[in-house]
C-alpha cells in the first residue's frame, strides 16, 4: 500500500464511513471540511494509487457522476498504518523491523510463498556471515 496524505486520508475515511458507492457530492455533505477541488483532486490521487476504484455512474438531483468504491478496506489500511507507526517509533531500525515481522508473522495475510521468501532472504544473511 502506498501511503497517504492527510486529504487524501480524510477522503478515504469518508468514503468508507459512506459504506456505499458515492458521488462527490455524497462525499462533501458527509465532510463539510474539504472542498470539491480537493475532492476532485483527491479522487484522481486515490484512483492511481490503487485505493478506490470507478464501480458505477450514479444521477443525483442535479447531476450524474461516477460511483467510488474503496478497493484496500479500512482495516487494511490501518493495520498497515500501524505497522509502519511501529517501525518509525522504534529505538532501532532493527528493532522496528523485528516488531514488524513479528506481528506480521501472527498476522493472516501470509502465504507460504512469502514465507520461503522469508527463508530465503534469512538464509543468505547466514552465508553471509559465515
Amino acid at each position: 500500500m502506498i501511503s497517504l496524505f492527510e486529504k487524501e486520508e480524510a477522503v478515504m475515511y469518508t468514503i468508507w464511513g459512506i459504506g456505499h458507492p458515492c458521488v462527490i457530492s455524497d462525499i462533501l455533505k458527509t465532510n463539510q471540511e474539504l472542498n470539491r477541488n480537493t475532492v476532485v483532486k483527491v479522487l484522481k490521487t486515490l484512483t492511481s494509487k490503487g485505493y478506490i476504484k470507478v464501480d458505477s455512474i450514479i444521477k443525483t438531483a442535479t447531476r450524474t457522476g461516477r460511483g467510488y468504491i474503496p478497493i484496500i478496506q479500512q482495516e487494511d489500511y490501518e493495520a498497515q498504518k500501524q505497522l509502519m507507526h511501529m517501525i518509525i517509533e522504534s529505538p532501532t531500525p532493527q528493532d522496528g523491523i523485528l516488531q514488524y515481522c513479528s506481528t506480521l508473522a501472527n498476522g493472516k495475510h501470509l502465504d507460504a510463498a512469502f514465507i520461503d521468501e522469508m527463508e530465503r532472504l534469512l538464509d543468505n544473511l547466514k552465508s553471509k556471515e559465515s
